[in-house]
């Protein structure tokens, strides 16, 4: 695959800190992690909140990325939305349901249950008429929805909304997929350079080894196994002042290369 130019417009990440719970893209070097307080929920201002009730968790922790994300994308934007696990919380509460003596389903669980239920959601509330795709690429869910969207820049030529989004499991879905932090993380990117961009991007695909983070905040957010933290070694590089490389994972012999230049 040829090097290509691609302009990054803005970054959210939606993760816990000490300090605060807001994004924490721009201080990954100085930030601590730990867990989010007590009863902490996603909230995206989108949604009202007496409506955030009919939305599983993973859902409303993607749309809170996308708003971040939102302002530096044009009406024509297509979206791309990874997740490693999905609406697991939803599809619980169908199977629970599906043991009990009526087996009444609400037709909204089904609705909610489906892997493009947040991309869906989004683009409802939004009332985006564009494309959204939805990726599910297990630990390797941040390098291949990455991929995808670079590619959709490159060969539509238009800008393109990455968000990733993961949440604990409910039991029993937990004990082979456990993780242990919610997040989310979005990019905003384009094809054109603009007043907006912080970063350029050039990228291939190759067989060098996935970048180890380099802050102890990324470090501890890994070890909560929530894949979405993948995407931290490549933020590190665009919140940083000078060129770097970070290599992210995908399912195959083959990885994504990417070199930042800041901007």
């Amino acid at each position: 695959m040829n090097h290509t130019q691609i302009f990054v417009d803005a970054v959210s990440l939606i993760a816990p800190s000490k300090e605060n719970t807001q994004p924490l893209a721009k201080s990954l070097a100085t930030a601590s992690f730990a867990t989010f307080p007590e009863g902490w929920k996603p909230s995206p201002e989108s949604i009202p909140p007496r409506a955030h009730r009919r939305y599983s968790p993973q859902t409303l922790l993607a749309i809170q990325a996308a708003e971040d994300i939102a302002p530096a994308l044009p009406e024509n934007a297509a979206w791309v939305f990874g997740s490693a696990y999905g609406e697991g919380e939803t599809l619980q509460l169908i199977l629970e349901a599906l043991r009990g003596p009526t087996m009444a389903i609400r037709p909204t669980r089904f609705q909610n249950s489906v892997h493009n239920a947040a991309s869906g959601q989004w683009t409802i509330a939004q009332r985006i008429k564009t494309a959204a795709t939805s990726i599910c690429g297990a630990n390797h869910t941040a390098g291949s929805s990455l991929l995808k969207a670079l590619l959709q820049v490159q060969l539509e030529q238009r800008p393109v909304g990455v968000v990733l989004f993961d949440a604990p499991l409910p039991a029993p879905l937990d004990t082979s997929h456990r993780l242990t932090c919610p997040a989310s993380a979005g990019l905003a990117l384009s094809n054109n350079q603009s007043p907006q961009s912080i970063a350029s991007i050039a990228f291939s695909l190759g067989k060098q080894a996935e970048t180890a983070p380099q802050s102890s905040y990324a470090k501890e957010a890994l070890a909560t196994l929530n894949p979405v933290f993948s995407i931290l070694p490549l933020f590190e590089n665009l919140t940083g002042t000078a060129t770097g490389k970070t290599v992210l994972g995908l399912n195959g012999r083959m990885n994504l290369n990417l070199e930042v230049t800041a901007l």
